[in-house]
């Protein structure tokens, strides 16, 4: 069976559209094909070009028949003459009306035609369908051309379409596709002729294209450790900056070259972020200190070395004088001087500035300290500087230093808890580093309970997927604090330690992304349910979890599966015929047969304290006993007295778990 080949070639894309670009084609191809295409396609991307191959690809589309009926005979024709009914009928299939056929219906003799659908040619079907597969792919951002109404991430220089060998005839953006494709733009800048992916992949090779971007990383991450090695230093592989720089480069050769020493006196993060952010390059250490040594991916492997080296150094060298400019200006004003600012910097329309956010999150970070074991003076403290770098030149220059050139510059001015102030900002994401601090740990949450009280009482909650003011972030901020770092208090009792109000509304938007983090976790969703249903310690995220991960574990070893099924039919019964749950000595057991004597026996011993781990114990103990009661006692027996007792003993039961678990919430399997 054939393979159909398609790469679109481009100016240069940002690295973070690479992966989208590949991964947009990849899917809008397979809908295009349907069920012509029998295996997942392979995938290959650079900055320049990205490419998919479907292997095996059917030649056609399976052709089908079917007899479409039309209006009546004596509707169609009128003696002997076609009606207009008959002729537009017959049009529809392309035929006069004496080419009808005439069937019998369910009310009579009726017109009818033969319908063709399918047997169209893969070529076909690709030529009239890639230039949409193409531009149908979703970039953040995207750019027209030329005189061109199309718009895409970069423009488009050509569509290389192959198909068994053969060229694929179509238009993309006003241009024919073609079987060729291009190599390096610097160091082989020629065409060659595309017959197959894998001819295509080696051929690219030759002309100075490494396609693969799993390669590239291993090319990469295998020369960083090298010149390494050869330089003395240790380094420090950031995954995000590493793959960011696969999607940089075609051809990498690591370089490495050096700024100047002196610059070392700056604070360690900020040269850091800018050789990351700003220039793509890897810092090196040397005994856990960084050096001015600096590695980075060259795209130009034949180039001079030394030439390149130092030119990247130069660029570096300008940044950080800049910053050390900018830092040493900062330095020169008290930080609540350059806080004065703030005043004039808009927090969100309507909700006040910048300064009113943060007295307000200094005002609930002193009230929550002493719950969270934090000093309430010293929180308050750096509560009111927590904002005021946003007016330096430093973060100005360099936003994501925000909070740690706070940190740096009331540390230099003896403020007793400076690093809350930058760790008031953590976690800005999922997996990132938390508060060390218990100041920090105030703060943290006191930013993030304030963030989504005063914005949900302005009615600014998010609206279907859009959350511009990054409300969900600030929740899941709340959940990780919470479960790692172990406020004691329930999330009802955080707002109202932090002199907010406890709204409903943002308690269900904060257990939501509760809910959320744990399936992600791979724990099934009815079991999330379920122990977030439970009776005990209504918002208490930790209790939550802990219920959910313990359950989630029953699941996984295998041990659940019973235990869901015998217990939703318990709390079924007792959903469908609620009632006061008895104490168990006041049922008369004479009305429960042996089998309900047993389990109320076992009940009595099970343990409704001590912990999930015991309370699970406990449950899988009884669940032998609920199967045996439901298969020798009538539980919903006539005589009412008897169904009253076996109820009352259900009752008990499900009482007994609540703080477990709402079994009700469980799916049948």
């Amino acid at each position: 069976m054939p393979e159909l080949f398609i790469e679109v070639g481009t100016e240069e894309l940002p690295a973070r559209f690479v992966g989208p670009a590949v991964d947009g084609l990849a899917t809008n191809l397979a809908k295009l094909l349907g069920g012509l295409a029998t295996s997942p396609p392979r995938k290959w991307s650079t900055p320049r070009r990205f490419a998919v191959a479907f292997d095996n690809v059917a030649a056609q589309a399976p052709r089908t028949e079917k007899l479409v009926t039309g209006p009546a005979v004596s509707v169609a024709f009128r003696d002997g003459v076609a009606t207009p009914a008959a002729v537009a009928f017959a049009a529809k299939f392309g035929l006069a009306p004496e080419q009808l056929t005439r069937v019998q219906g369910p009310k009579g003799e009726v017109i009818a035609a033969r319908s063709v659908e399918g047997g169209q040619a893969l070529k076909e079907i690709v030529s009239a369908g890639l230039e949409a597969a193409i531009l149908g792919i979703q970039f953040k951002k995207t750019m027209r051309w030329g005189s061109r109404r199309e718009s895409f991430a970069r423009p488009i220089r050509h569509v290389c379409a192959v198909l068994d060998g053969e060229l694929v005839e179509a238009m993309v953006c006003g241009r024919p596709t073609v079987d060729h494709s291009d190599g390096h733009w610097l160091l082989s800048p020629g065409r060659f002729r595309v017959r197959s992916a894998s001819a295509w992949v080696e051929d690219s090779r030759a002309a100075r294209v490494i396609v693969d971007p799993v390669e590239r990383r291993d090319v990469i991450l295998t020369e960083l450790h090298a010149e390494a090695g050869r330089l003395g230093v240790d380094l420090r592989v950031d995954d995000d900056l590493l793959a960011e720089v696969v999607n940089l480069v075609e051809a990498p050769r690591v370089l490495a070259g050096a700024f100047d020493a002196g610059l070392l006196d700056l604070p360690p993060r900020l040269l850091v972020e800018s050789m990351k952010v700003n220039q793509r390059y890897f810092p090196t250490y040397r005994d856990g200190v960084l050096t001015q040594h600096f590695l980075f991916a060259s795209n130009n492997p034949d180039g001079n070395a030394a030439l390149i080296a130092e030119g990247n150094a130069r660029v570096l060298a300008a940044r950080f004088a800049d910053a050390k400019f900018f830092f040493e200006e900062d330095r020169k004003k008290p930080l609540a001087e350059h806080g004065q600012r703030l005043a004039g910097m808009i927090w969100i329309r309507g909700l006040g500035s910048m300064a009113e956010r943060q007295v307000a999150v200094a005002t609930a970070g002193e009230r929550l300290a002493p719950v969270l074991g934090a000093d309430p003076a010293a929180t308050l403290a750096a509560g009111l500087l927590c904002k005021c770098d946003l007016a330096t030149q430093m973060v100005g220059e360099f936003p994501e230093l925000q909070g740690h050139v706070g940190h740096l510059l009331a540390a230099r001015e003896g403020v007793t808890a400076a690093v809350a102030i930058e760790e008031h900002y953590h976690p800005r994401f999922a997996g990132d580093t938390l508060p060390t601090s218990a100041a920090g740990l105030a703060l943290a949450l006191a930013e993030r309970l304030t963030v989504l009280d005063r914005t949900f009482a302005a009615g600014l909650q998010p609206k279907g997927g859009a959350d511009p003011l990054g409300l969900r972030r600030a929740a899941n901020g709340v959940v990780a604090l919470v479960l790692t770092l172990g406020p004691d208090p329930a999330l009802p009792a955080l707002f109202q330690a932090a002199g907010l109000e406890a709204r409903a509304d943002v308690i269900d938007f904060v257990l939501a992304r509760l809910r959320a983090s744990l399936q992600e976790e791979g724990i099934p969703t009815d079991v999330v349910d379920a122990a977030m249903g439970a009776s005990l310690s209504p918002g208490d995220l930790r209790a939550m979890a802990e219920r959910a991960r313990s359950l989630g574990a029953l699941v996984r070893d295998g041990r659940f599966g019973a235990v869901r099924a015998t217990f939703r039919r318990v709390a079924g019964l007792v959903k469908q015929h609620p009632g006061e749950a008895p104490e168990l000595a006041s049922l008369d057991e004479s009305r429960l047969g042996d089998a309900g004597r047993a389990l109320s026996g076992a009940v009595y011993f099970a343990s409704h304290d001590g912990g999930v781990s015991r309370q699970l114990e406990a449950l899988l103990a009884l669940r032998p006993l609920v199967d045996t009661y439901f298969d020798s006692v009538m539980v919903m027996a006539d005589d009412p007295a008897d169904r009253e007792a076996r109820l009352g003993l259900l009752r008990v039961l499900v009482a007994r778990f609540a703080s477990l678990a709402d079994f009700s919430r469980l799916a049948t399997e």
